[in-house]
């Protein structure tokens, strides 16, 4: 130990130390040349492998919204008569004799500014004929008791026609009984597309 910390010799002591650093380099530098020598490698680039097929891609369609219901579209046409641009009126004698016959006349009138399509026929226009309760005569009995006819009415126009009653009771099936009908007050009530309506008081009385 004394001479590793005190070289003993003829040379002077910083050349035995100087050999000493020499051998210590030489020493790690051979140390540090097997480690480099023998560190691990690092690994190569991967080469990438074909994709195979790739399955399709399906894209679910984007949601949208619904469109809103359009408005009606407005008619191009003339509008049809009914009760919203009609009225109906109704006349007849103030008198008939029990064995006579009661003509009533009626119109159809466009109250409207527009022209509008009258459709005249027993499922549009009805005429019923009655005393107190008793409902005694009725174009619903009979659907060739109305007349048919379509016209178009302008503003204002009117369309009349005419419906006679024979002055007794009505059946279904286009009967009318033959037995004599009192005297007294009745009433006919005329509907034209369910609310325009008309009605007409009058006397029955006695066969001369």
């Amino acid at each position: 130990m004394g001479s590793l910390f005190h070289p003993v010799g003829s040379q002077p002591p910083w050349v035995y130390w100087a050999r000493r650093g020499a051998l210590v380099l030489a020493a790690v530098a051979l140390i540090a040349a097997g480690i480099w020598v023998f560190r691990p490698q690092a690994p190569g680039p991967v080469a990438a492998e074909p994709a195979g097929p790739s399955a399709p891609v399906t894209t679910a369609p984007t949601p949208t919204e619904s469109a809103s219901p359009s408005a009606s579209p407005t008619p191009t046409g003339p509008l049809a008569c009914d009760a919203t641009n009609s009225s109906l009126t109704l006349a007849g004698y103030q008198k008939v004799k029990q064995d006579a016959k009661q003509p009533f006349r009626l119109a159809v009138t466009n109250n409207g500014g527009d022209p509008c399509v009258l459709n005249l026929s027993a499922s549009t226009l009805s005429l019923t004929v009655t005393s107190g309760t008793d409902r005694i005569w009725t174009t619903e009995h009979c659907a060739k008791w109305v007349p048919t006819h379509k016209t178009t009415l302008t503003s204002k126009k009117s369309y009349e026609f005419s419906i006679t009653w024979p002055v007794a009771r009505s059946a279904a099936g286009c009967k009318t009984a033959k037995a004599v009908l009192g005297t007294g007050t009745y009433v006919a009530s005329a509907a034209f597309a369910d609310n325009a309506k008309a009605r007409q008081v009058f006397v029955v009385s006695k066969a001369s």
